[in-house]
């Protein structure tokens, strides 16, 4: 992905940052790395971190890439969860750009996304990263990520090896700029497939999406395609899962298992347990078996004919079915090679469950934590990351942690008001907090049920808590809405239980939506799927990110008109402010305990909330 510096236009190819690699740098950092590659609309910062984390439990050194930064350029590019060095990576910068001024290519010189591509890529391959999780910055096909080859290294596709490559859910998002359709849309992001690569495909509500991705997949690398469908999920008292290292091990990785979570209202876990796990199934045989050239040819021709005897019909009660043909029969090698030594010897059962806790909040983590598994399940088969055992991949999960994904964050009034900072607040899935909240759960209980007092503790109070989530499209909007009206049950029942807003099931708590948006989202569609009747909506702007010039805030008022269009609009109170702090200066001054605040409408937005509250997620991070 290249960007204009004279008009801001996004424009994707890849001419400019091949050509840096291969005839600029002094040697290609990209042939000492090996990958996993995410793409999709939704999902795949998550999944990025899920992988990241049990590669760092396993005792691997993992690199991860993502788009775009959080708070500072800098903390996009991270290995072992610890960002990069402000003035180590600003030295990084100029270095390149340096580089790519002196060097006049003739395609044009990089744009500020690929500097940072490149940046990302090379600090990696310095510090000789076991493995580097790679996440799509737009689309997929031309994108700046997408320069890697192929897992035996003889393509021309790239340098360096894509073991894996995941499609997180795709959507319409980006409509215009890398494609005008889903299909459109979802060619883009298959582009990251590799031959003789593994592909992790996950459950994809947008029939013409998995249509799409599902034809790719198969003519790019057949055989070797995971189609991950949907996994139940339990509520179970998950123990805290742990591994014992020996006095060799990394220190900073056990202290990073053993620093204590974050202390939560006990409403705001998933449920009345706050404990959550899925249950996923593979065949039980580690070792890595390959089946011939012919025997996958076979297959896929065999695929060809039966979807040519079935008319690639696809209508919306038969999406699951083909996912299911394509399960059974694309992981036909995966699951041989699994499971071949173990039906030989009949010494060990077919098939293996593991319970995986479920830490990151949120209905859909669980399709989240299901491609991050199979992937993570591929490499330790196929690629002989051997110490990817079941224990290090429960623990990386129990560790995971992601700023600004339904994240509740500590609100101060007096840090707002009066700019004290007295309090240091933590974040639900921050670095702050260093482990997730579910883990925390039995001090969410026992803080809770010890007082013994029939009125709310300050920890439980809405007054202290905004929940801050960077939905800024309509499936993640309607995510969003379902864990909000969740978690206003679980206010509901918290508070009848303890008698404290009268024994009433009706007096379910309004939201107030603190809402901002980039340029060209439809907002109508987004605010339709998040603001009901009785709800406000505060619209604000937020600040324009770092090294992002294709991004422009939308004023507020536009958002006041989009929010004056729907249905309900008479039954919603709105309000515009000239910026953020304007809007917590106000929540400062009110008692919103009938109200549960929720932030959100972009991560730009969620952003600019944690440099508000004086939030870092990285900062109490060790280093690697």
């Amino acid at each position: 992905m290249t960007v204009s510096d004279n008009s801001g236009r996004i424009k994707l190819g890849l001419e400019r940052i091949i050509n840096f690699f291969e005839n600029v740098f002094p040697t290609d950092p990209r042939a000492k790395l090996q990958i996993v590659h995410v793409a999709g609309t939704n999902g795949k910062g998550s999944v990025c971190a899920l992988i990241s984390e049990a590669l760092i439990s396993a005792g691997y050194k993992a690199g991860t890439f993502n788009s775009p930064h959080f708070l500072r350029t800098n903390d996009a590019v991270r290995i072992q969860g610890v960002p990069i060095p402000a003035a180590e990576y600003a030295e990084l910068r100029s270095w390149i750009s340096t580089l790519d001024t002196e060097a006049q290519a003739p395609m044009g010189p990089l744009s500020l996304f690929e500097q940072s591509t490149v940046a990302a890529i090379w600090w990696f391959a310095k510090n000789d990263v076991d493995l580097a999780v790679i996440e799509v910055g737009m689309g997929g096909l031309r994108d700046a990520t997408n320069v890697f080859g192929t897992p035996d290294g003889r393509s021309s596709l790239g340098v360096g090896k894509s073991l894996v490559q995941c499609i997180c859910p795709v959507d319409a998002d980006h409509l215009g700029v890398i494609g005008n359709s889903i299909e459109e849309i979802a060619h883009e992001k298959a582009g990251i497939m590799r031959p003789g690569s593994w592909i992790v495909v996950a459950s994809q509500d947008r029939i013409e999406a998995f249509h799409k991705i599902r034809q790719i997949a198969q003519r790019i690398s057949p055989g070797r395609i995971v189609n991950v469908r949907r996994q139940p999920t339990y509520d179970l008292h998950v123990p805290t899962f742990a591994i014992r290292h020996s006095a060799d091990d990394d220190a900073d990785l056990v202290a990073r298992m053993d620093q204590p979570g974050p202390v939560l209202p006990s409403w705001a876990s998933f449920n009345g347990t706050g404990r959550r796990c899925l249950r996923v199934k593979y065949p039980p045989s580690l070792e890595a078996h390959k089946n011939s050239v012919s025997s996958e040819h076979e297959l896929h021709a065999q695929n060809q004919k039966q979807a040519q005897k079935q008319g690639e019909s696809y209508t919306e009660g038969s999406i699951q079915q083909h996912q299911q043909q394509d399960d059974d029969a694309s992981r036909h090698e995966h699951r041989s090679s699994r499971s071949r030594s173990a039906s030989a010897t009949n010494s060990q059962p077919m098939t293996v469950e593991l319970d995986l806790p479920l830490v990151l909040p949120g209905y859909y983590q669980a399709s989240n934590a299901s491609v991050a598994f199979y992937a993570l399940d591929v490499l330790r088969t196929h690629y002989d990351f051997t110490k990817l055992t079941d224990a290090a991949i429960q623990v990386g999960f129990q560790n995971v942690r992601w700023p600004g994904r339904l994240s509740w964050l500590p609100f101060s009034r007096q840090v707002v008001a009066d700019g004290t900072g007295a309090s240091t607040p933590v974040s639900h899935n921050s670095a702050a907090s260093s482990s997730s909240g579910s883990s925390n759960s039995d001090s969410q209980h026992s803080a809770n049920d010890s007082s013994g007092k029939s009125s709310i503790d300050e920890t439980n109070s809405l007054d202290n808590w905004i929940l801050a989530d960077g939905a800024h499209n309509e499936p993640a909007a309607v995510e969003l809405r379902r864990y909000v009206d969740t978690t206003l049950r679980r206010v509901n029942q918290q508070r009848y239980i303890h008698a404290t807003h009268g024994r009433s099931f009706k007096d379910v708590p309004h939201i107030r939506w603190i809402i901002g948006f980039t340029q060209g989202k439809d907002m109508k569609a987004i605010l339709s799927k998040l603001v009901f009747a009785g709800d406000s909506v505060w619209a604000v702007p937020f600040s324009q990110p770092d090294e992002m010039p294709w991004i422009s805030c939308t004023d507020p008022k536009d958002i006041e008109t989009a929010v004056r269009g729907l249905d309900c609009s008479e039954h919603v109170q709105m309000t515009t402010f000239g910026s953020l702090g304007d809007a917590l200066d106000r929540l400062a001054g009110e008692k919103s305990d009938s109200h549960l605040t929720v932030a959100c409408g972009s991560l730009y937005l969620v952003s600019n909330l944690y440099r508000e509250l004086h939030i870092d997620p990285f900062q109490e991070a060790g280093s690697f």
